[in-house]
C-alpha cells in the first residue's frame, strides 16, 4: 500500500514538474523571441534552476539545462542597471518595443492555453458549456471543478470531477434540470446548518466506465468566500464536447477568452478582498496544491491533463500582468510611467522595489505552500 503512494505521488511530482517546465519555458521563450526581434542581447536562456548541466554559446546567448527543474528564466540584456547602454542594450530601445518584451510571455502563456485547450476538444474532453454551441455538447453535468485543501467540501469527501446530481440544505432542493451553479451556490449559502451533496463520484483510471453515487453531508462555513457561506468548491456545468480540427482552434479561442477573463476576476477579487482583510489562504494554492490538482487531473486522461494545464498557463498570464513589483506587469507600469514623464526613473530605486516585490512573492508563496503541506496531514 505505501509503496503504490509513493509510486502515485511520485508520478504526480513528476508530471507536474514536466507541466510547470514546460508553461514557464514557453514564458520565458516569449521573452527571448521579442527581445531578439527587436535587436535586444539575451546574455542566458535557461531552463531549470542552477546548479548547472550543461550549457551551451550559440550566437552571444548561453544556454544552459540545469539540475533544479523548477521552472526557467531569460537574462535580457538592460535588466541590470549596471549594463552599458549600447544598442542592444533593452533599456536603448524605444518604450514600446521594451513594453512588448515585457508582455509576450504573458502573450505567449495565453497563446499556450489557447492550444492546449484546442487540441483536448479536438481529442474530446470535458469543457465548460458556457463557451460551446449545442451542436458539440453532450450530457452537461453540475461538476465539481476545483477542491480548496482543507476546505469543508474536501474533509466530507468531495472531489474533483464529482457529478452534482442533487443538493439540498433541507429547505430547497435542486436536482436534475433545475441545477445549476447559482442555484447550487444559493443552497449552500442559505444553509443553517449542513447540506446533503448526492454526488457521481468516478473511479481514478476507469474514466466515466466505473462511478459509485455517494451522499455527503458538508457544513458550509463563513470565511471561504467573502460575505456569504461556502464549503470550498468551484462548481461548472461541465460536459463531453468534441469538435472538428477547424471548429477545435475556433471554439479553443473562446474558451480561452472565457477562462482567462474568469481567472482574472478571480485573482483581483481576491486581492480586493485581501486589502479589506477579508481574503483567506484557503482560497489559493500553491505548487503542493496545483501537483495535486494536476495529478488529479491525470488520472482521469490526457484530455483533462491538457485542461488543467492551460488553467495554470492562463493563472500564469494574470498573475504575470499584475501591477506588483517584479513581475511583468510592474515592470510595465514602470515603462508607461517613463513614457508619461519623458525621463527614466531612478533604477537603483527601481531594483530595490523589485527586490523587496521578489522577497514578498518568495514570502507568500512559502506560506501557501505551507498551508498546502499542512492540509495534507
Amino acid at each position: 500500500m505505501r509503496d503504490t503512494i509513493s509510486l502515485n505521488r511520485m508520478t504526480t511530482t513528476i508530471i507536474f514538474l514536466l507541466v510547470l517546465t514546460l508553461l514557464v519555458f514557453i514564458h520565458e521563450l516569449g521573452h527571448f523571441l521579442a527581445a531578439r526581434m527587436f535587436g535586444i542581447r539575451v546574455d542566458e536562456f535557461a531552463i531549470g534552476f542552477p546548479p548547472r548541466i550543461a550549457s551551451w554559446m550559440w550566437g552571444k546567448t548561453r544556454y544552459a539545462i540545469n539540475l533544479l527543474p523548477l521552472g526557467g528564466y531569460v537574462r535580457i540584456y538592460g535588466e541590470n542597471t549596471e549594463d552599458a547602454r549600447t544598442p542592444d542594450n533593452m533599456l536603448s530601445k524605444p518604450k514600446w518595443q521594451q513594453v512588448v518584451v515585457l508582455a509576450a510571455g504573458v502573450t505567449f502563456n495565453i497563446i499556450l492555453a489557447w492550444l492546449l485547450l484546442s487540441l483536448s476538444l479536438f481529442i474530446g474532453a470535458k469543457a465548460s458549456v458556457d463557451a460551446m454551441p449545442a451542436a458539440i455538447v453532450q450530457n452537461p453535468a453540475l461538476t465539481v471543478v476545483m477542491v480548496a485543501p482543507g476546505s469543508p467540501a474536501e474533509k466530507a469527501g468531495l472531489k474533483s470531477g464529482d457529478e452534482i446530481l442533487s443538493i439540498t440544505n433541507s429547505k430547497t432542493l435542486l436536482a436534475s434540470s433545475t441545477l445549476s451553479v447559482i442555484g447550487a451556490q444559493g443552497v449552500i449559502a442559505g444553509a443553517e446548518n449542513n447540506v446533503q451533496v448526492t454526488v457521481k463520484q468516478f473511479k481514478p483510471k476507469t474514466g466515466e466506465k466505473e462511478y459509485e453515487v455517494k451522499s455527503l453531508t458538508v457544513v458550509p462555513k463563513d470565511g471561504i468566500v467573502a460575505g456569504k457561506k461556502a464549503i470550498g468548491i468551484s462548481m461548472d456545468m461541465i460536459a463531453t464536447v468534441k469538435a472538428g480540427f477547424f471548429e477545435s482552434f475556433y471554439y479553443g479561442a473562446r474558451q480561452t477568452y472565457y477562462l482567462t477573463k474568469n481567472v482574472a476576476i478571480g485573482l483581483y477579487t481576491f486581492l480586493g478582498t485581501a486589502i479589506m482583510g477579508n481574503a483567506s489562504l484557503e482560497q489559493v494554492s500553491g505548487p503542493v496544491g496545483i501537483a495535486g490538482a494536476v495529478g488529479e487531473s491525470a488520472k482521469t486522461g490526457f484530455s483533462s491533463l491538457l485542461v488543467i494545464a492551460a488553467v495554470i498557463s492562463a493563472n500564469l498570464a494574470v498573475l504575470n500582468l499584475a501591477p506588483f513589483p517584479a513581475l511583468d506587469g510592474g515592470r510595465i507600469v514602470v515603462v508607461a510611467i517613463e513614457a508619461i514623464i519623458r525621463r527614466e526613473l531612478n533604477p537603483k530605486v527601481i531594483q530595490w522595489v523589485n527586490g523587496i516585490g521578489f522577497l514578498l512573492l518568495i514570502a507568500l508563496m512559502l506560506v501557501i505552500t505551507a498551508k498546502d503541506i499542512w492540509t495534507l496531514f
